[in-house]
């Protein structure tokens, strides 16, 4: 099979098919004689900040000499990036060979398109025999397919809020009985200290993590902050964004709890060279700025919103490069947002759940009444008008989607 064929017969098992549950994919791990239990894990879930932590402990892991994998979800550019050794996406080769075996173990087509990565993911990671792998759950936790993991170094939940409530419940306790699911008995249960994720705690040994590293100063040209911890150390973060302190945090104690030997310096390096594209993203334009966000639920936008206002591009006119999918809270997203909307562009993300961009417009207008918001008919075409126009305001913010933000760097990196 050839890495366009895999990707094929991935495709057609349709990213937008959610099938909540364990057994399909537990029956079908264990006739590839169960690669998830041989390599020790942290398991994260959470509604935003977990694709964040996870980039911070395997960029601190790696720092530490030991090989280590990630799988993440979802992807920006390429499906390879989803699942990494190291850093360096799965090759063409070993995907297209790792798929043949997987749909091979799957001879009745019962996996989604997630569980197929899943195991791909699993199998990779022992072939490659990583010392520590680190797994983003995809949808909630409890019956997400990478909870298959029986006893994980650490179990880490890093924020609860709305989204996907169709899958995981309409009430924020509901939600977190969810994410809490990948909590395991005798093994630590990490999460930011909420009252509602205390309540949900049934299994596990209990890290809250009740402070987050506070920001000394930022370097917003070059998408770096310098972040100090409760005991007093400073480090380098690659990464903006108000809830980065946060992330570390629970990081730290993920990694403290876990029992594994981290020198400091792993740490320092770790951080400072750690990569998580498109989360409040600065790219520069010549003698303009993009800002790349994936804020796509509430949660998600009123973090945008609070990094955005302490940014110095938030003194100037800017323009607002939006789009969403259907099953998103609209409302939810657009109210953190609407205080700095004047100049709005309104895009079709490219995926087959995207809202339609005429109905997002009316919603931009409602919530704030004094932008000027026009349609354009694609991400590229809206990122174009934008850099060639002499007249347009000197940074924008693409945000709304992690599919418009995967759109957005294409354009970035000259793949339009």
């Amino acid at each position: 099979m050839t890495f366009a064929a895999a990707v094929a017969a991935l495709e057609a098992r349709l990213e937008t098919r959610i099938e909540l549950g364990l057994d399909r994919v537990r029956e079908h791990l264990s006739r590839l004689g169960d690669p998830q239990e041989t390599v020790p894990a942290f398991h994260v879930a959470g509604t935003n900040g977990k694709g964040a932590t996870c980039a911070m402990l395997a960029s601190v892991l790696r720092a530490s000499g030991r090989r280590t994998g990630l799988y993440i979800s979802p992807h920006l550019l390429s499906v390879r990036e989803r699942i990494s050794v190291n850093g360096r996406p799965i090759s063409e080769r070993d995907f297209a060979r790792l798929m043949t075996r997987t749909l091979a173990a799957d001879p009745k087509k019962r996996l989604t398109y997630f569980e197929l990565l899943t195991s791909i993911a699993f199998q990779h990671f022992a072939e490659r025999r990583c010392g520590v792998m680190v797994l983003e759950t995809g949808l909630g936790g409890r019956l997400d397919a990478t909870n298959v993991v029986s006893k994980p170094l650490a179990a880490i939940v890093t924020s609860v809020d709305y989204d996907h409530q169709a899958y995981l419940g309409r009430t924020l306790p509901r939600i977190a009985a969810q994410k809490a699911g990948i909590f395991k008995a005798g093994r630590p249960a990490v999460f930011r200290d909420l009252p509602v994720l205390r309540r949900a705690l049934k299994r596990g040994a209990a890290v809250p993590v009740r402070r987050p590293w506070t920001a000394l100063r930022v370097d917003w040209k070059h998408n770096i902050q310098m972040l100090r911890s409760p005991e007093g150390r400073s480090y380098r973060v690659s990464l903006l964004g108000s809830r980065q302190g946060w992330n570390a945090a629970v990081a730290r104690a993920a990694v403290d709890a876990s029992g594994l030997a981290v020198p400091e310096a792993a740490w320092r390096e770790g951080l400072a060279s750690v990569k998580w594209p498109a989360r409040f993203e600065a790219i520069a334009f010549g003698k303009k700025t993009l800002i790349v966000d994936g804020a796509h639920n509430p949660e998600a936008a009123r973090a945008l919103a609070e990094t955005w206002a302490a940014s110095p591009w938030s003194k100037r006119p800017a323009r607002w490069i939006l789009g969403l999918m259907r099953d998103k809270d609209l409302r939810g997203v657009l109210e953190p947002l609407a205080p700095f909307l004047r100049d709005v562009v309104v895009v079709r993300p490219p995926s087959p759940r995207a809202l339609d961009p005429i109905a997002f417009a009316g919603a931009v207008r409602r919530a704030a009444p004094r932008a000027h918001v026009t349609v354009e008919s694609d991400p590229a075409s809206a990122l174009a008008a934008w850099r060639r126009d002499g007249k347009a305001p000197a940074s924008a913010v693409c945000a709304g989607s992690l599919y418009l933000a995967g759109a957005a760097l294409r354009f970035a990196r000259g793949r339009a």
